[in-house]
């Protein structure tokens, strides 16, 4: 009889054993199940963080291209301005060196230009400019009249 209780008692702590042994693998599978389940949702998120961030630096590189393109353009308009103003540059002094040799050769031109404009001529150019309607406005209705040069 002794010997049965023993065989009981032995297949007894058998069986707690094998539960136990069987509930620590199913709680290390559990472990290492939410670990798996954590890691894949970290490298979920760092795959999306890098899809998000690779389509800023290619929105980037979209700005970067067109301000580039913007620049290229601004250099090239800066100098047609600037061989545009030497052009006028040069046309004004030959047109101020043609002025010059004609006073210097007709003496109708030279005491014509000599003399004093009219004082309607000098009104006009001393009205200030006109820069908006209402200061249109008010040169029309403040407007001196002009008188022919007989008078």
């Amino acid at each position: 009889m002794h010997g049965r209780r023993r065989t009981g008692a032995d297949s007894m702590s058998r069986l707690l054993a094998a539960l136990a042994i069987l509930l620590l693998v199913v709680l290390i599978t559990w472990a290492l199940w939410q670990r798996t389940n954590a890691a894949e949702a970290r490298a979920d998120l760092a795959e999306q963080q890098l899809a998000e961030s690779l389509q800023r630096e290619q929105e980037s590189i979209v700005v970067i291209n067109a301000l580039w393109e913007n620049a290229r353009r601004l250099e090239a308009q800066r100098r047609a301005l600037v061989d545009q103003q030497a052009t006028l540059s040069r046309v004004a002094t030959n047109r101020l060196a043609t002025i010059e040799d004609l006073h210097r050769e007709n003496a109708t031109l030279r005491d014509w230009a000599g003399t004093r404009l009219p004082a309607a001529v000098i009104r006009l150019r001393n009205r200030p400019a006109v820069t908006g309607a209402h200061d249109y406005y008010q040169s029309v209705r403040d407007a001196e009249p002009l008188h022919p040069a007989s008078k």
